[in-house]
């Protein structure tokens, strides 16, 4: 005899997001017997993660149409109740996908005459175009720039998040995670440095004490101030009763710090804004202090293959 699905459940739980795995995970460890259903052909709802090909078909899939009332009052046989489950919230709709590189690589011959200039309509304009045929013409060893082409053959080495995220290594998902075992069945990595914007380059944010004392573009008396600040942050030896009121970024200034220091503290560490709190701020370094060292160089994990991962971690 064929086994049957049994037809009554604890609980019914419609989508595949991280609550609802969460909850379908919880309710069963406790012996509920729960149906967790998805109409959707991939897990993860908004925490869904894409290979290029996967996303780009994504845009061509029709959203859900409603049924009317009349037609539902049709199915509906005697004695029987219509309940309505799940909703339209996590529906993704007007989905644009647009490309900001060539179709095809340009191909530009030693005498310069035999060109292939096969590009999207509008994509490439004659500058760029010129600029890598110069660029070709220099050196054919350079690494190729990047084109659809490429990427489309590459779909499957890469994923795309639709809510791209990292954990604190010592925050409550990643001690979630270790105390419900699911951290067995996902894999994390380490983000291995942290950059900001300044001045308009791209630098390194001087997380631990080797990274402050290693960084050549924060001078020896910086260095002994950034860490007599986040030491003091740290061990909670600072008296913040006159800044109550006031802002973070004001109480970075009455320490005397230079205006990279303040912008390492205050956007790349503490992850604030000019107006945030004082006691928020400081509250935001800690967190960022405390998950330094203990998976690596960072207090950043990253999912291996994507936040829709996590998800299914829980399944």
């Amino acid at each position: 005899m064929e086994n049957q699905l049994p037809n009554d459940f604890d609980l019914i739980i419609i989508g595949t997001g991280v609550v609802e795995s969460i909850v379908s995970a919880a309710a069963s460890r406790i012996g509920k017997t729960v149906l967790h259903i998805d109409r959707n052909d991939y897990y993860g709802g908004h925490w869904a993660s894409f290979n290029l090909d996967a996303i780009q078909k994504l845009q061509h899939k029709a959203t859900y149409n409603s049924i009317s009332q009349d037609n539902l009052n049709e199915l509906i046989n005697e004695n029987e109740e219509l309940m309505r489950i799940g909703n339209d919230l996590f529906n993704i709709e007007n989905f644009k996908f647009k490309w900001h590189i060539p179709e095809k690589r340009i191909i530009v011959s030693d005498d310069n005459k035999n060109r292939e200039t096969k590009v999207d309509e509008g994509t490439l304009s004659t500058e760029i175009e010129n600029e890598i045929g110069e660029q070709v013409n220099k050196s054919t060893e350079e690494e190729e720039d990047w084109t659809q082409e490429i990427l489309n053959k590459d779909s499957r080495k890469f994923n795309i998040d639709l809510t791209p995220k990292l954990q604190y290594a010592r925050g409550d998902f990643v001690e979630l995670l270790i105390s419900s075992n699911i951290a067995r069945y996902s894999e994390y990595r380490s983000v291995s440095r942290v950059l900001t914007l300044l001045n308009g380059q791209l630098e390194v944010v001087p997380c631990s004490r080797s990274d402050v004392f290693a960084n050549s573009k924060v001078s020896v008396i910086e260095k002994r101030m950034l860490m007599k600040l986040l030491t003091s942050l740290d061990d909670g030896s600072e008296d913040f009763k006159n800044y109550e009121n006031k802002t973070f970024r004001a109480f970075l200034k009455d320490k005397k710090l230079t205006p990279n220091l303040v912008h390492y503290v205050l956007y790349a560490i503490s992850m604030s804004t000019d107006e945030t709190p004082c006691h928020e701020g400081v509250e935001n370094t800690k967190r960022f202090l405390n998950s330094l060292g203990r998976f690596g160089k960072t207090p950043f994990l990253f999912s291996m293959y994507g936040s829709g991962e996590i998800t299914q971690a829980f399944l």
